[in-house]
């Protein structure tokens, strides 16, 4: 990477010799930024009224198989042997999760909208703060107990109350944001569970949908405590076999997942780090799918019969996050977002596995996506060179850290290029991804100037987005760009309140545009690299995997085949 034309001390020199790891590891650090911000995730979805009012019927429904027997196996970022809704570890644990528990709403991301899960319908009273949740009937646990409102009371109090003796230390509890917002959870009867807010939230729905709202059979909390990571008992379609911290998870399917028996028998979700293996054993069959693909395979497995390369919706963001303690001046925070060229990360760091930032912070995949912003997603050199002299820049030193893996060191590479030819003089650092997230948080690290991250989703939506990244009270707003120091950004949080409780719709779409504007030509602290998707690969004897959801590091398996 390039380097500062100053000479670097040793250390400085040693940090800069991370070697680079070209596996799609890092969205596992990734996540956990989203996570362990005191509740400050920002997840949620926001819906059309209707929708709102009145659900019934699932698009999950169809989801079952006769059975046809065998194992897929796929490959994963890491495991701890711990699968806890409260607790991330890692991504290939929550994948086991996803595939063990299921809540009371669902999405698809087939399809944006949450539908009724192991609730089968729910109401809202005309002033948005009481939902009511119909359970539905006769639905079973692995341990083969039967739901009733009591495991759901049990799952979500978990979540919610940070108190709880079945959290596990450490636990992150990403529900905890929602959480902050119930008045009161109760249980009316077996089958109803009534959740009243203090505040209306048009996103609670989408929330219930994600990891922290998946239901745990209460007999087996009473039973295992805070260890239920390692005996993680719900209803979805497989159950817990084993785990081996480092090495693998083994699920069987569930004979009596309510929406029929998975065709397959098992499912192994298996360690598989380096970006060669991933890449050999895709081929060879060892694994049978994985969404962990490195981008500069992408061309080679097009090309061979025996793999399946799959097109996926673009919902992920690649980001450069600018701390403005360090880079005080808006004019100096303008020209290193006008010096990058997205062309080129696109295409070297991403091999065109993915689509030039339009919509700024809202991926092409969601809805709100506004290409009117394309503007600020633009490289302009000549303005970038100008604005250096104006704020009287020249030669000043900028540095930039980012993981050692996947697209990260090549993006970083080109960034410092570009802010190099507009005047700067770069050091650059490349970090474990292991390590990453805390040397984000530590607002002391040298190389707290720039850094190049990536916000995934796990729920679709303009507030998953936006709303996470751009509240001044968040982990992104606070902590990690000092964007909090800055005068007037206050109204900001009180804007993002009230758009993400506009129904879905054009007013929506310009309440988030709006903000985004605003945001990035006053303040500037976030500038946009590329929009892509997590490359989704399978053997060709692998059918109805449900990719979408794949590429967003959810995994709904149920259909699969092999």
């Amino acid at each position: 990477m390039p380097d500062s034309s100053d000479q670097l001390d040793q250390a400085e020199l040693s940090d800069q010799a991370g070697q680079v790891d070209q596996s799609h590891g890092s969205p596992s650090v990734s996540r956990r930024t989203m996570l362990r911000g005191a509740g400050l995730l920002g997840v949620g979805v926001g819906f059309g009224l209707p929708a709102l009012l009145s659900a019934c019927g699932a698009a999950a429904d169809d989801a079952g198989g006769s059975g046809s027997g065998g194992t897929l196996t796929l490959a994963i970022d890491a495991t701890s042997a711990v699968n806890d809704p409260s607790f991330y570890t890692s991504l290939g644990d929550w994948m086991a999760v996803d595939c063990i528990c299921r809540g009371l709403t669902f999405i698809s991301f087939e399809t944006n909208e949450p539908t009724p899960d192991l609730a089968k319908s729910w109401t809202i009273s005309d002033d948005q703060l009481t939902y009511t949740f119909a359970l539905r009937e006769g639905v079973k646990f692995h341990d083969g107990t039967t739901m009733t409102s009591a495991d759901v009371l049990a799952s979500l109090g978990r979540q919610f109350d940070e108190n709880d003796k079945t959290l596990p230390k450490g636990a992150t509890r990403p529900l905890s944001d929602l959480g902050a917002n119930v008045a009161s959870l109760t249980a009316p009867d077996d089958l109803t569970v009534k959740m009243v807010l203090k505040a209306p939230d048009r996103t609670a729905l989408g929330q219930l949908s994600d990891i922290g709202g998946r239901v745990i059979s209460k007999a087996a909390l009473e039973k295992y405590g805070s260890d239920i990571g390692k005996h993680l008992v719900g209803t979805g379609p497989f159950a817990f076999s084993a785990a081996t911290a480092g090495q693998s998870i083994t699920l069987t399917a569930f004979d009596d997942f309510r929406l029929g028996r998975p065709p397959v028998d098992r499912l192994v979700l298996r360690q598989v780090q380096d970006p060669s293996t991933i890449v050999s054993s895709l081929l060879s069959g060892d694994i049978s799918a994985t969404q962990f693909t490195p981008y500069s395979a992408a061309s080679q497995l097009r090309k061979d019969d025996s793999v399946t390369v799959y097109k996926t919706p673009y919902n992920a963001d690649a980001i450069m996050m600018i701390d403005a303690r360090r880079v005080p001046e808006l004019k100096v925070r303008q020209a290193i977002n006008l010096a990058i060229d997205r062309e080129a990360i696109l295409s070297q760091a991403f091999y065109g596995v993915g689509a030039l930032p339009g919509g700024y912070a809202i991926p092409p995949a969601q809805s709100g996506y506004d290409t009117s912003l394309a503007d600020l997603s633009t490289q302009d050199t000549a303005r970038a060179k100008k604005l250096v002299a104006e704020a009287g820049a020249g030669g000043r030193r900028i540095r930039l850290m980012a993981a050692s893996d996947s697209w990260h060191p090549k993006a970083a590479q080109i960034v410092a290029q570009n802010l190099t030819d507009v005047g700067f003089k770069v050091a650059t650092t490349s970090v474990d991804p292991a390590t990453y997230f805390t040397r984000l948080l530590d607002g002391d690290d040298d190389y707290h100037d720039l850094m190049i991250w990536e916000r995934n989703t796990y729920v679709p939506d303009a507030n998953d987005m936006v709303g996470a990244m751009a509240s001044p009270t968040g982990l992104y707003g606070a902590t990690i760009t000092g964007m909090d120091t800055l005068d007037g950004v206050d109204s900001l949080a009180k804007d993002l309140v009230t758009a993400k409780n506009l129904p879905e719709g054009k007013q929506r779409t310009a309440a988030y545009t709006e903000i985004q504007r605003r945001w990035a030509e006053d303040y500037m602290v976030l500038s946009m690299l590329a929009c892509f998707a997590n490359l989704v690969v399978s053997g060709s004897n692998v059918k109805n995997m449900n990719t979408s959801a794949l590429a967003n590091h959810r995994c709904y398996l149920e259909k699969a085949s092999v």
